[in-house]
C-alpha cells in the first residue's frame, strides 16, 4: 500500500511572465519485516575472576555452536566489584557481563533459542536479560531498490501532476526540478523485556506490524 501526503504548503512565484509552484511531498511504502531479531545479555556478580570467566565462556561456547542463527556480538567484560563504605572502599569479588545480537526469519528457531540460553544461564547461576524483540527488515529487503522506486514513483506523480495542470490552467506547464531528501525507514519501536527466571516454554512473539519506507520530494512546476 502506497500513501502520498502533501507535507508543505504550495509556493508561488511569477517570474518574468512564468509562474512558478514549489512544494514538498512525501512518498511512503508499506513494508512487512521479515527478520525477527533480539539482544541477549548475561551478568554475574561477586564471584572470582576465574569463576566469572569461566561462566561467561560456557555461554560462548554454547552460542559458538548454534548454525541456525545470525548472531553478532559477544564482547564481555569483567570488573572489580567494589564497594563502599564510610567512606572506604574495598573489593569483594568480580562482575562479568557478555551480551550478543540475535536475528532469525524463523521465530520458531528464534524462540527456542531463547528458551534454551536462558536455561543454560540459570544452570549457571547468571542473570539473563532479553531486550528489544522486534521485528525488522532484513538487507534482502533494504537493498532491494525500494527508494528507487519510490524516487520513481516520485517523478511519474510530477510529471503527471503538470500535465493536468496545464490542462486546467490552459497553460504549457512542465516540471522543473526535483529534488530528493535521502529515504530512510521508519522502524516501530518495540517494548523491552527483562526475563531474570523461566516462567513458561513459550516466549512471546511481537506483532509482525508493517513498517515504512519512505521519499520526500521537493517538485518545482513551471507553467508559461
Amino acid at each position: 500500500m502506497k500513501k502520498y501526503i502533501i507535507a508543505l504548503s504550495f509556493l508561488t512565484f511569477v517570474l518574468n511572465g512564468a509562474t512558478e509552484i514549489s512544494f514538498s511531498k512525501n512518498f511512503e511504502k508499506s513494508i512487512k519485516p521479515d527478520t525477527l531479531a533480539t539482544s541477549i545479555g548475561f551478568s554475574s556478580t561477586k564471584l572470582d575472576q576465574q569463576k566469572t570467566i569461566e561462566k561467561l565462556t560456557v555461554i560462548s561456547d554454547y552460542i559458538s555452536t548454534i548454525k541456525n542463527l545470525t548472531i553478532k556480538g559477544g564482547t564481555y567484560s569483567v570488573n572489580p566489584h567494589i564497594i563502599y563504605n564510610n567512606d572506604k572502599s574495598y573489593q569483594d569479588g568480580y562482575d562479568g557481563y557478555v551480551n550478543y545480537n540475535i536475528s532469525s526469519k524463523d521465530s520458531k528457531e528464534l524462540n527456542k533459542f531463547i528458551r534454551d540460553i536462558q536455561r543454560l544461564g540459570e544452570k549457571q547461576g547468571l542473570s539473563i536479560s532479553v531486550s528489544n524483540v522486534a521485528w525488522q527488515l532484513s538487507e534482502e529487503q533494504s537493498s532491494d531498490g525500494i527508494n528507487d522506486s519510490l524516487r520513481l514513483n516520485a517523478i511519474t506523480w510530477a510529471l503527471d501532476y503538470a500535465n493536468a495542470l496545464s490542462l486546467k490552467l490552459s497553460k504549457s506547464c512542465s516540471v522543473s526540478k526535483i529534488d530528493f531528501n535521502g529515504g530512510g525507514y521508519a522502524y516501530n519501536a518495540a517494548p523491552a523485556m527483562a526475563m531474570k527466571s523461566l516462567e513458561s516454554d513459550r516466549a512471546p512473539t511481537p506483532i509482525q506490524d508493517e513498517q515504512k519506507v519512505q521519499v520526500n520530494a521537493n517538485i518545482t512546476v513551471t507553467c508559461k
